[in-house]
């Protein structure tokens, strides 16, 4: 598995992945995520598991702001930036939240990062 750097994850690109859903939420302007995950089935215990898995997360003023800027087009930089921006921040401290913030949507199967 090649190794990546700081410039090359922060170049690369969040996207949705198949299976995730959202809606805004009306008058809060929140997201609400759907995440649909199909697990394969291993073992005797397994079969007694469902093999879809649904669940759903509402995300707080700022995840939904970042969450948003997820277009499949964007890189994680650009997001930091509109970030900082709009919520008046200094850049290392929005890199900080930011990346954190996307990193558990990937551990939660939200996203990827595309590396170009």
């Amino acid at each position: 598995m090649p190794v990546v750097d700081r410039r090359q994850s922060l170049a690369g690109v969040p996207a949705l992945n198949e299976g995730v859903s959202f809606q805004e939420e009306p008058g809060s302007g929140r997201v609400v995520l759907n995440v649909r995950q199909v697990r394969r089935r291993q073992g005797w215990l397994a079969r007694c598991r469902p093999a879809v898995v649904e669940r759903s997360v509402r995300l707080d003023e700022l995840g939904s702001f970042v969450f948003k800027l997820v277009d499949n087009q964007r890189t994680t930089l650009e997001i930091i930036e509109a970030f900082a921006g709009h919520y008046r921040l200094n850049r290392r401290e929005a890199a900080l939240s930011t990346v954190e913030f996307l990193k558990s949507l990937v551990k939660r199967g939200v996203i990827s990062i595309l590396i170009k």
